[in-house]
This record gives C-alpha cells, structure tokens and sequence, in this order.
C-alpha cells in the first residue's frame, strides 16, 4: 500500500488523522446519526441494488458505507483512504482496504458502482478526482456523490473548517455540472438532504 499527500492538503490530512480516533464516536451523535441516516436513504434511492455487486468507497473514511454497502448484499467492497487509522477501522470480511491518496489511487480494474462521500469539497482539484474516477468505472457503471452545496449551510460548514486552517469546496449547480462534463460524467439524478448535502447519481458520458 502506497501513500501520497497528493490533492488534499497537509493540513487536511493532519486533521482527519487526529479525528481517526473518535470518528465513529462523533458519527453516532444524536444530530449526525439524523442528518447521515436521511443521506444514507437518499444515496439508496440513487444508487440502486447493490446486490451481489463489487463497489469503490473513495475516500470511504471510518467505512460508514462499506458497512451499509455490505449489510444490503454488496459481495465485496474496496476501501480507499488516505488515513491508515481509517483503514484500520473497516471490517476483515469482503473489505479491501486500500491507503492512498483518491486522487492518485490505481485500480487495475473497474467497478459497477462507486461512492464518493464528503471528499470532493476536500481535494484542491474537484475535476482531478472526478476523472480519475470515470477511469475506474464500468461504462454501463453508476456513481454516487455526496457533496456541500453553496447555500448557508455550506457556508457554516467551510467556516467550520476554516478553523482547522484549510479551505473546503462549496458546488454550485452549474460550477459541478461543468467539471463532470469536463471529466466525462452526466448527472442522471439528484437529491437535496436539507441543510446542507446534495447527492448526485453520475452515469459515464459515451466515448466516441
């Protein structure tokens, strides 16, 4: 397992790895576990059957959903983050987990399904990632992206994180329509988890 600061900063990094510890912990308060089970139904409704299926976590954190992934049917799951004391936090059973930067992460495969949960606002290059996703997805393959929209919301949010020094990504409708285009995804569906999620299905544009 390789290891690469690559698009996410220092500071970043730095802070995810002091979270690592009580992620799970903090992920089970009253006011998180509301918001994420309301996000977890929306990426359902989008993502489809996972049955019997291989599915990418990027950025898959303590594994929130790679355990869900794997509880509705999901036969294995391959785990990417760049934090080892994440990684160390996934199950044993049908889990690879991968520790790497998801900017620079090599598969030498692809996958019928990818997640991509609370990442893009992370990266200093949003259009980065989402390409080398469309690099790791089947062409008949569908991602899920979990994302901060620039409302007042997202605002507090980026402030929030102002604080631990690092700036986080705020997506307009139009600003992220473009950079799938860019990076050859079309949004196919989306749902808004008031206050401040957007979760979008993002299908691979055709090749000519």
């Amino acid at each position: 397992m390789t290891r690469n600061v690559g698009a996410m900063s220092s500071n970043v990094h730095r802070y995810f790895e002091r979270q690592s510890s009580n992620y799970t912990d903090s992920a089970s308060s009253l006011l998180w576990r509301w918001q994420r089970r309301r996000e977890t139904a929306a990426v359902d409704s989008l993502m489809g059957s996972v049955s019997g299926q291989e599915i990418l976590d990027l950025g898959c954190g303590a594994g929130h959903y790679t355990r869900h992934f794997l509880a509705t049917g999901a036969r294995h799951i391959t785990a990417v983050d760049f934090s080892p004391s994440m990684i160390s936090q996934l199950p044993d059973t049908c889990v690879t987990g991968i520790v790497e930067d998801v900017t620079n992460v090599r598969i030498p495969k692809t996958f019928p399904r990818i997640i991509c949960a609370g990442v893009l606002e992370f990266v200093s290059s949003p259009e980065e990632l989402l390409s080398r996703a469309r690099n790791l997805i089947s062409q008949s393959g569908a991602m899920v992206c979990l994302l901060p929209p620039d409302n007042w919301a997202g605002r507090l949010y980026r402030a929030y994180h102002r604080r631990h020094y690092f700036e986080i990504s705020l997506f307009r409708n139009g600003y992220f329509e473009e950079i799938c285009r860019k990076s050859g995804w079309e949004i196919e569906a989306r749902r808004f988890v008031f206050p401040y999620t957007a979760v979008y299905r993002l299908t691979p544009l055709a090749t000519t």
